[in-house]
């Protein structure tokens, strides 16, 4: 049997928005899924690596969901973080909010049991920013990067030896 091992924080020399150009939808669902908006070190770095996925025509809708989902909880729709500005926090939940209703792609990645029940709040009539009720998929989607303390970690497969 393998174990799975964190290999360490990815090095992020121009950013996490950057870093976050060259990858592909599976990362951005690990990001979508470790992503602290309201961390007392978020920067206006998170925030636009978060608003560059949203915009991508290839972004899963589970992604946005919980990219949504989890920027309410941290209340980005009213105010944000010192490092981030509360303008642009507000114009991403507007405009991701505007992209999800607009959309009607499935959810194709799958997300946890406490992630489908925050995405479920957002179907809820008290919800700040309401969508209609989505199907969702439930699991794990693998991914060789896992998001910890809102910094990229790689992480691989430690392999046996045969016989």
């Amino acid at each position: 049997m393998s174990r799975i091992v964190e290999t360490g924080a990815v090095a992020l020399p121009e950013g996490l928005a950057i870093w976050m150009q060259a990858q592909g939808p599976k990362v951005w669902h690990a990001f979508a899924r470790g992503v602290e908006f309201d961390a007392p070190d978020a920067t206006i770095d998170l925030l636009l690596a978060a608003h560059w996925i949203a915009r991508q025509p290839d972004m899963d809708r589970a992604t946005g969901l919980l990219l949504l989902a989890r920027a309410l909880k941290a209340g980005l729709h009213i105010f944000a973080p010192v490092a981030m500005d509360d303008a642009a926090a507000r114009a991403f939940c507007l405009d991701l909010h505007q992209r999800l209703s607009l959309s009607e792609a499935p959810a194709r990645l799958p997300v946890m049991p406490d992630e489908a029940a925050l995405i479920a709040g957002l179907s809820d009539g008290e919800a700040p920013l309401p969508l209609p009720h989505t199907s969702l998929k439930t699991g794990i989607a693998p991914c060789a990067v896992a998001f910890r303390a809102n910094c990229p970690h790689l992480i691989a497969t430690a392999l046996r030896r045969a016989g």
